[in-house]
C-alpha cells in the first residue's frame, strides 16, 4: 500500500498541472507565438517584393508606351510636315504649268492686237460705206481684244507674274536669251536693243526667259 507521504506528493503534482492547465486554457485565441510571428513576417516581405516587382515591371512598360507614343508622335509629325511640303511642290509645279500656258495665249492675243492696230483699209477696194464699215467692224475687235489682254494681265499680276524689263539693259542670262545681234557704234556692248519675245518674272522666279536681240561691237 502507498503511504501517506507518496499520496501527497502525488496531489500536489497533479494540483500542480491541473492549475497549470487552467492557466493555459485562460490565455486568449488566437495568441501567437514567436516562430508564427517570423513566419508571417516572411511571407508579408515577400508579398511585399511581389507586388514592388510587378509595380516595377508596369512602371517600366509604361515609361517604354510612353516614349513609343513620343517616337510615334514625332515620325508623324515629320511625315505631316514632308506632305504638306509634297503637295505644296505639288501646286506649284501645277500653277506654273499654267502660267506658262497662258504665257502662250498672251503672246497671241498681243500678236493679235498689234496686227489689228497696223491694220489700214486698201482703198478702192470698197466703196466709202463698206469702208467706213469695215474700220467699225476692225475698231469693234480691236476693243474686244483688248480687253481680253488687260484681264489676262490682271489674272498674271494676281499670281504675282510680272514683265521683265530688257529694252536698254545689259544682257542677264538669268532672264534673258540672245536670239539676234546688232551692231550699233552708239550703244555699249552686250546691251540689250530690242526685245523678241517678252520675259516673265513669278515671284522671285524666271517663268519665262526674255527672247532679246543684244548689241555686238
Amino acid at each position: 500500500m502507498m503511504d501517506e507521504n507518496r499520496k501527497t506528493e502525488l496531489l500536489a503534482v497533479f494540483s500542480g498541472y491541473l492549475d497549470k492547465l487552467d492557466s493555459e486554457s485562460l490565455e486568449p485565441d488566437g495568441q501567437t507565438d514567436l516562430f508564427s510571428l517570423l513566419a508571417e513576417l516572411s511571407a508579408l516581405r515577400t508579398e511585399v517584393k511581389t507586388e514592388a516587382r510587378q509595380f516595377g515591371n508596369v512602371s517600366s512598360q509604361l515609361k517604354e508606351a510612353q516614349e513609343l507614343l513620343h517616337t510615334s508622335h514625332v515620325q508623324l509629325e515629320k511625315e505631316l510636315e514632308q506632305s504638306r511640303l509634297n503637295l505644296a511642290a505639288t501646286r506649284r509645279a501645277v500653277l506654273r504649268s499654267l502660267l506658262v500656258e497662258l504665257l502662250d495665249f498672251y503672246d497671241r492675243l498681243s500678236a493679235g492686237q498689234a496686227a489689228l492696230n497696223n491694220y489700214r483699209p486698201i482703198k478702192g477696194w470698197f466703196s466709202f460705206k463698206s469702208l467706213r464699215q469695215d474700220r467699225n467692224f476692225i475698231q469693234s475687235i480691236r476693243e474686244g481684244q483688248a480687253m481680253t489682254l488687260r484681264r489676262l494681265e490682271e489674272t498674271l499680276a494676281r499670281h504675282q507674274v510680272r514683265p521683265l524689263e530688257t529694252l536698254g539693259r545689259p544682257v542677264d542670262p538669268h532672264t534673258m536669251k540672245v536670239v539676234e545681234l546688232d551692231h550699233r557704234s552708239d550703244l555699249e556692248n552686250g546691251v540689250v536693243t530690242a526685245e523678241l519675245r517678252k520675259g516673265f518674272q513669278w515671284g522671285e522666279e524666271t517663268l519665262r526667259l526674255a527672247e532679246v536681240k543684244a548689241n555686238k561691237l
